[in-house]
């Protein structure tokens, strides 16, 4: 697929080898960079590959690398590195959790600057900290979104950190870095794109333009994880998920989270449970629970999952867009039960609470 490049504000660049584009959207004229990068992105050989492109072209890189439960502790030791080291940019490399804290790192550096004005006057100004953000795994990208979910470090639950004018300068989506992350990692990051989109295309807050995106990446995204339970080598299709993950961003982006992304965070929260798995998990249950609700929206979900539903009743082409969800977690072997991946039924009540 060519290199794709559009801007909402966000300027999204995806395509094979778009890494390399880093140097000239991070630092043209030399900038200090620090990269905040996940410690299993390291040790894929992400980091280096990351630090190796824009090391000839920056003042310096201070790498600082975190966990992939990246807490609000990570947050703020990292804003004092890139407030001591005076930095310009800062790029993020790895999963959500780790991008959401780099994000936030860009957006509580911000600096006071004096500049002297005639006859000893001053006048205050601020410099912002750009952000760049590299998936290693392609999930959704927070970058694009004015809310950023962070976990507190003293209860361990996501808190939302909202503020408009805060975006990543540029999200660069490069296919090519997904071949070395296992195949299960890439599977439940896209099932977590396919639950979001259900999400944003049920919403209240859905328009037109989301419904799209929605659909589109239900779509794109069913086809090709039923092309990788096939092929599991396959890395063509990893990197066809890729871009299924970034139109449910989109939609996202025009339209609003729901149940799914909140039972999800609840599980994270309480059960220490990876939020792509958790929204894996919970997304068949949820379409249950909206069956009837929204049923007339489950007759384009159907035809997007692949369903034949022109002769049958909206409930039953509902339960079908169901049925194809829980065939196709089957085939892709993923154990469709909470106690399957050692979760407790006991803590649901904690996380409905959470949750809500």
């Amino acid at each position: 697929m060519p290199v794709m490049e559009f801007q909402i504000p966000s300027s999204i660049i995806y395509g094979d080898d778009t890494i390399s584009r880093l140097p000239e959207i991070a630092t043209p004229n030399g900038e200090k960079v620090v990269l905040v990068a996940e410690k299993k992105a390291s040790e894929l050989g992400i980091t280096n590959k990351v630090k190796r492109t824009i090391e000839g072209y920056a003042y310096g890189v201070i790498l600082y690398e975190v966990p992939s439960r990246a807490n609000t502790k990570d947050l703020f030791e990292g804003v004092n590195i890139a407030k001591n080291s005076r930095a310009d940019v800062v790029i993020g490399v790895g999963g959500e959790n780790v991008l959401a804290v780099a994000k936030a790192i860009a957006q509580f550096s911000t600096q006071e600057l004096v500049q002297e004005e005639f006859k000893s006057h001053k006048r205050f100004g601020v410099k912002k900290v750009r952000y760049i953000e590299v998936p290693y795994l392609q999930t959704v990208s927070w970058g694009m979104m004015p809310v950023t979910y962070i976990i507190d470090e003293t209860d361990n639950i996501k808190k939302p950190y909202i503020d408009k004018d805060s975006r990543a300068q540029a999200i660069i989506i490069d296919p090519g870095i997904t071949e070395e992350v296992p195949t299960d990692e890439v599977i439940f990051a896209a099932m977590e794109g396919l639950a979001y989109a259900f999400d944003g295309y049920i919403s209240k807050k859905a328009t037109p333009l989301s419904d799209a995106f929605s659909l589109k990446a239900i779509e794109f995204l069913s086809i090709n994880l039923k092309r990788l339970a096939l092929e599991p080598a396959n890395i063509k299709i990893k990197g066809n998920l890729s871009m299924g993950t970034l139109l449910a961003s989109l939609s996202i982006y025009t339209s609003s989270l729901g149940t799914t992304s909140a039972c999800a965070m609840g599980l994270d929260a309480i059960g220490n449970f990876s939020q792509p798995i958790g929204a894996t998990l919970i997304l068949p249950h949820v379409m249950e629970f909206n069956l009837t609700a929204a049923a007339n929206k489950f007759i384009q979900i159907g035809l997007a999952l692949g369903e034949k539903v022109a002769d049958i009743t909206v409930i039953e082409a509902a339960i079908k867009s169901i049925e194809s969800i829980r065939r196709m977690m089957i085939d892709l072997k993923i154990p469709s039960r909470l106690s399957e991946h050692g979760i407790n039924p006991g803590i649901l009540d904690q996380v409905s609470k959470v949750a809500a």
